[in-house]
């Protein structure tokens, strides 16, 4: 069963055109980078996959459900999808936010424990997020997105305002992903030394998604 799963998908903001007729299969145990130019479409695509922004025309399945039924939006538990906003509560601590979500989601807290080393969040765990920098705020929703480990991450511009250790840390993280056969799409202008990581690239322009020509693993090694 593929992570995610469009045929035909198009999605319109009044008059304008998000997304058009798209199709695109998502692999479990795939990294998946997703690159364009700005408002070329990237994060209507993973909100779309999210089931956060229902489609004008077409259909999406992720793990094989319809995340648009009431039915089924247990399947959403299962995705994680990290944008701009890292989702968090502002004038609650980085570890008061993710206790917060770990019994939402019913999560051992030892989990948040793990997730703040991993990220290295353990410094500034007990601040509220709102004394944070831009950075350790990233930290932080990258740290929430990968709480539930789920099967499906979808995560927008993830570096951006990482530092070099920072960076170093999701890389690591999204290989971690791909070894426990879970499948993730990175939407991101560019990710500098980080382009080894991806096992397939995808263009999209205009709202139209290409797949690149060759796995992004396979140029960077034959280059």
């Amino acid at each position: 069963m593929n992570a995610a799963e469009l045929r035909g998908v198009e999605k319109r903001y009044g008059r304008t055109r998000a997304l058009s007729d798209v199709d695109l299969e998502l692999a479990p145990g795939q990294l998946y980078l997703l690159q364009g130019a700005n408002g070329a479409g990237k994060s209507t695509l993973l909100r779309v996959i999210a089931g956060l922004a229902r489609p004008t025309k077409g259909s999406v399945r992720v793990l094989g459900a319809n995340p648009f039924r009431s039915a089924e939006a247990v399947v959403r538990a299962r995705v994680c999808f990290m944008g701009a906003d890292p989702g968090l509560y502002a004038e609650l601590t980085v570890r008061e936010n993710l206790r917060f979500c770990a019994r939402l989601l019913g999560i051992a807290q030892e989990r948040v424990e793990a997730c703040l080393a991993a990220i290295g969040l353990a410094q500034v765990a007990d601040r509220p997020l709102q004394q944070l920098s831009f950075g350790f705020r990233r930290r932080a929703g990258l740290a929430r997105a990968l709480l539930s480990e789920p099967e499906l991450l979808l995560l927008d511009e993830p570096w951006n305002g990482l530092d070099d250790a920072a960076s170093l840390r999701l890389a690591q993280q999204l290989e971690l992903v791909r070894t426990t056969k879970r499948t993730a799409l990175v939407a991101a202008h560019s990710v500098g030394p980080f382009q080894a990581l991806f096992d397939r690239c995808l263009r999209i322009d205009r709202g139209r998604v290409s797949s690149g020509d060759a796995p992004a693993r396979e140029r960077s090694t034959s280059a």
